[in-house]
C-alpha cells in the first residue's frame, strides 16, 4: 500500500517493509492500517514529499533470527540481509534512492527490554535498515523515525488528564480519589491527545526529521 502526495519535485521516502514469518495471517490483513497509517499520515503533515509503503517477504530475510540479548548482533545481520534484498527489489524495477528504509517487522520483541532497534550513521543522521516489532504502533514510527534522524534526547513527555471509564474508572477513585486517569505519553511517536490514533513526533524530532531530509534532497 501507498500514501502519497503529489506535486513535490522533492525525494520520496519509500519504505520496505519486510514481513517475518511469525506474523499471523490475520494481523497481516491490517497491518499498514493498524502500523503504519499513523507515522505516514504525521510525515505525510510536514515532510512535503511523498511517503511509499511497500510490503515484502523473502528468504532469508523473513525467517532470520532476531531474538536474544545481543541486539546489536540482530541489527547487524538485518543490515546485511536487508542490504540483498533492497539490492534485489531495485533491481526488478522499485524506484528507490538514498531515502529508502528497509525495515523487518516481527510479531515479538527482540527481547524482554528491546522492542526494536535501528541502524544508524550517528545521532540525527538517519540510517536504512531497522527492525520494528509488532508489539504497539509506536514500535514502527519510532524505528522509522531514527531511520529518519530522530533522536530519544528530542523526545517529550506528557501527562494528559481525561475521564476515567468502566474499571479504569475505579482504579482512578481508588489510586487518586477522582474520577480522572493520568495518561502518560511521550512524542516520538505517541498519542498527540487521548485518542489512542493520534500520533505525533515532537516538535523537535520533527524539525530533526526535516534537517535530515533538506540534507538528502
Amino acid at each position: 500500500m501507498t500514501q502519497t502526495i503529489e506535486g513535490t519535485s522533492k525525494k520520496d521516502i519509500t519504505i520496505i517493509a519486510v514481513i517475518h514469518n511469525d506474523v499471523a495471517q490475520s494481523k497481516r490483513k491490517t497491518i499498514y492500517a493498524d502500523y503504519f497509517h499513523a507515522v505516514v499520515k504525521e510525515l505525510e503533515s510536514f515532510a512535503e514529499r511523498k511517503i511509499n509503503v511497500v510490503f515484502a517477504q523473502g528468504e532469508p530475510q523473513s525467517s532470520m533470527e532476531y531474538k536474544g540479548d545481543d541486539f546489536d548482533d540482530a541489527a547487524t545481520r538485518w543490515t546485511t540481509l536487508g542490504a540483498k534484498i533492497l539490492d534485489e527489489m531495485t533491481k526488478n524495477g522499485l524506484k528507490t534512492n538514498d531515502l529508502t528504509k528497509v525495515v523487518l517487522v516481527t510479531n515479538d520483541k527482540l527481547n524482554d527490554r528491546v522492542l526494536g532497534a535501528a541502524r544508524t550513521y550517528g545521532e540525527s543522521k538517519g540510517g536504512t535498515f531497522a527492525i520494528a516489532s509488532l508489539v504497539s504502533p509506536e514500535v514502527v514510527a519510532h524505528e522509522i523515525g531514527h531511520l529518519l534522524g530522530a533522536k530519544h534526547d528530542d523526545s517529550e513527555v506528557h501527562i494528559k488528564r481525561r475521564w476515567a471509564s468502566g474499571i479504569k474508572l475505579l482504579e482512578a477513585w481508588r489510586l487518586f480519589g477522582s474520577w480522572y486517569e493520568d495518561i502518560k505519553t511521550y512524542t516520538y511517536m505517541a498519542p498527540h491527545s487521548s485518542s489512542s490514533t493520534t500520533y505525533t513526533f515532537s516538535p523537535s524530532n520533527r524539525q530533526n526529521i526535516k534537517n535530515y531530509l533538506a540534507s538528502k534532497d
